[in-house]
Formats: structure tokens, C-alpha cells, sequence
């Protein structure tokens, strides 16, 4: 039970931190090279693809970090490990919602043909804290299976 629950949380950790990522470096680089128009078109597809998933992954994230620091012991060193990662999860989140988030709901009202003026800085400005969040995001599962990787060896060396 424990083992399925540990790859239940790394799963959702890995779907977060893949999904930023892919968004990052594939289509975040591409959108910033489209016209206005396709631009907003564009983003305003990948919101509908985006938008339902990522709080779903990102929140199990978080609670399944918090979740395997109080199953492992706040004490532990694979607890505090844990504790890291869904603090690093939470920035994420503390970043992602009144940034990236809010952009996503302006742009999904935007006219296609006739977006604001500023696009070009609401465009920038949704980059640079995607990059951000990204970043927040990559060290967070990497502490996680550390996390796992090193309650597993201190499990081992009690069983011998």
C-alpha cells in the first residue's frame, strides 16, 4: 500500500513538473515568435488543454509532498526531503495563480482579431513567470525522489 501510494505522488509530481516543462520549452518558445493573432488564438487553445489539468497535478503535488514528509516523520531526513519539495510545490502554485493563471483568464476573453495593445507585454510578462514557476518546479520532484530514493536505503539498512 505504501509503495502504490509512494508512485501515486511521483506520478503526480512528474505530470506537474512534465507539464510545465513541455509548456516552457515547447510551447512557450513557439508562442513567442507567433503573430498577434495566432498568438492569441494559440494560447487560447492550449488553456483549454492546460487549465483543467495542471491544478489538478500540481495540487497532488503539494498534498502528496506534504502527505510522505508526516508518513515518513517530519524528523526523518526523507521527511524533511519531502517538506522541501511540496514548500517548492507550493511556490509554485504562490507564483503560478495571480500571474500565469490571471494572464490566462485575460487572454481567454481577448478578440483574436483585435487583442489589447499590451499583448505583446502580457505575452512577456506570462513567459517570465512560467520560466519562474518551471524553475520551482523541476528542483521539487527531483527532492521528492530523493526523498523516496533515500527512505528506501535508511528501510534497507534497518532490515539487515
Amino acid at each position: 500500500m505504501e509503495s502504490s501510494f509512494v508512485l501515486i505522488v511521483l506520478l503526480f509530481a512528474a505530470l506537474a513538473t512534465g507539464g510545465l516543462i513541455v509548456n516552457w520549452i515547447g510551447l512557450g518558445r513557439a508562442m513567442s515568435r507567433l503573430s498577434v493573432s495566432a498568438y492569441v488564438e494559440f494560447h487560447q487553445h492550449t488553456n483549454g488543454t492546460f487549465d483543467p489539468y495542471m491544478p489538478i497535478v500540481v495540487v497532488g503535488a503539494l498534498a502528496g509532498g506534504v502527505a510522505l514528509a508526516v508518513m515518513y516523520g517530519v524528523n526523518s531526513s526523507p521527511g524533511q526531503l519531502a517538506a522541501a519539495g511540496a514548500v517548492c510545490y507550493a511556490f509554485v502554485i504562490i507564483i503560478g495563480v495571480p500571474t500565469c493563471v490571471r494572464i490566462n483568464h485575460q487572454i481567454a476573453s481577448w478578440s483574436i482579431q483585435n487583442p489589447p495593445r499590451e499583448w505583446a507585454q502580457m505575452r512577456a510578462r506570462w513567459i517570465r513567470f512560467h520560466v519562474i514557476r518551471t524553475l520551482f518546479s523541476v528542483p521539487a520532484f527531483t527532492i521528492y525522489v530523493l526523498a523516496v530514493m533515500s527512505n528506501t536505503a535508511t528501510n534497507n539498512s534497518d532490515h539487515r
